[in-house]
């Protein structure tokens, strides 16, 4: 399961911006996240910047191209940030077989 830490920072000035993010990851989570993405976590809504964290099982991310572009293109998503989580169990084994 290839699963992602995903970080999208939004461009909030207002409170009409704030409501932009919530339509957009709100849809999200009820119409369906783009083929082959499915939440296994979150959303998590920090409270020091405008970004929303969500842990991801993607199975191909440039799935995923158009539908951030098109977020992008909105001005509501300033960045993003994509991480590959690896299980524990395949560190050891790196720091074993090393």
């Amino acid at each position: 399961m290839p699963l992602y830490l995903d970080e999208i920072s939004f461009k909030i000035e207002s409170r009409d911006d704030t409501k932009k993010v919530y339509d957009l990851i709100n849809g999200a989570l009820t119409r369906g996240f783009p083929p082959g993405v499915t939440l296994k976590a979150g959303p998590w809504v920090s409270n020091e910047e405008p970004k929303v964290v969500l842990v991801l099982d993607i199975q191909d991310h440039a799935l995923t191209f158009s539908a951030f572009t098109g977020a992008v293109a909105q001005g509501v998503v300033t960045r993003r940030r994509l991480q590959p989580i690896v299980d524990w169990s395949a560190f050891e084994k790196f720091v074993k077989d090393a």
